[in-house]
């Protein structure tokens, strides 16, 4: 296996879960978001640092030596503030990255190609809970959809490429995934940056009214779907993700509850275009693999919030 954005949040999980499984596992990252101490020491797995939108050349050599059977590319610039505060960036590079990896794979040894794709591809969604076979929808009147649109594009990449090159491929629409090794500032995503909030005493803002909605995955239930999904399927799109469906409000609330804090919110300007509502469909995920996510928020919850505590990385 061939992991890019091994050092990141769900990649150095990823890869904990392939090489348990018995998987040899060639991890590649920059460490723009990654960090070298999320990365797993074992003695089957080999690492490389590539910038895979710089140096291209590299990823084409490393293919070539390591001779991979599987890629699965989940390297990408992600975080909310991100896609408002540099969004040419996250476009270019998104597509830039991929573009790079998929000619990587030209007349090499690669049989599969797993693609890490987004449920912001669905945009403000017209049906909830979301299948597979809702429409890709972008605005291009808001920023935001700078990383949506990077996924849509590359969604397109990875199935065209496959087809042409007879690769099998698989697009997995991911939703909110949270756990340990997550980034805790502004930059991350909702649950490490309002645990961090209420761990520095802050004032604890939300942004927005607090009535919008997320569906949430504890990360080693997404990285078992995952692997299941490598062995088990080609060609297909899948939504990995839980869907129990949660107002952030009431998990801002229930974060404090966990740690018997009182809850005092602060509710800042909504950003523009925020979706509304997010929830997935997972029948196919269902069929396809006869599994499902097993753990519930509040045991995810707890995992997580007691990683922070004792990695003592909460953010000053």
């Amino acid at each position: 296996m061939l992991i890019t954005g091994a050092a990141g949040f769900l990649g150095s999980f990823l890869s904990e879960e392939l090489l348990q499984n018995a998987y040899p596992v060639i991890g590649i990252d920059n460490f723009f978001r990654g960090k070298k101490e999320y990365l797993p020491a074992h003695e089957h797995f080999i690492f490389y640092k590539i910038d895979l939108v710089n140096e291209s050349e590299k990823i084409k050599a490393v293919i070539k030596k390591e001779k991979p059977d599987i890629l699965i590319h989940y390297a990408a610039i992600n975080g909310t503030k991100y896609f408002y505060d540099m969004p040419y960036q996250v476009i270019n590079d998104n597509v830039k990255m991929t573009q790079h990896v998929l000619d990587a794979c030209m007349d090499s040894t690669v049989k599969k190609i797993i693609y890490a794709s987004s449920s912001e591809t669905y945009g403000e969604p017209q049906k909830i809970p979301t299948p597979e076979t809702h429409p890709i929808l972008l605005n291009i009147h808001t920023n935001r959809d700078s990383y949506a649109s990077s996924k849509a594009i590359c969604d397109f990449y990875v199935k065209l490429f496959g087809q042409e090159h007879n690769i099998d491929f698989v697009i997995l629409r991911i939703f909110n995934t949270y756990g340990p090794h997550m980034d805790t500032t502004e930059y991350g995503q909702v649950i490490p940056e309002f645990i961090n909030k209420m761990f520095q005493d802050k004032e604890f803002t939300i942004i927005g009214n607090g009535e919008h909605t997320r569906s949430f995955c504890y990360v080693t239930d997404h990285t078992r779907l995952v692997r299941k999904i490598m062995e088990k399927c080609s060609n297909e799109i899948i939504n990995i993700g839980n869907d129990a469906e949660i107002k952030i409000v009431d998990l801002a609330k229930k974060i404090h509850e966990l740690e018997n804090r009182k809850f005092i919110p602060t509710y800042l300007p909504e950003r523009e275009y925020d979706h509304k509502r997010r929830r997935p469909d997972i029948s196919k995920l269902k069929k396809l693999i006869d599994d499902h996510p097993q753990i519930i928020l509040d045991e995810g919850l707890k995992k997580t919030i007691e990683w922070y505590k004792m990695k003592n990385i909460l953010d000053d």
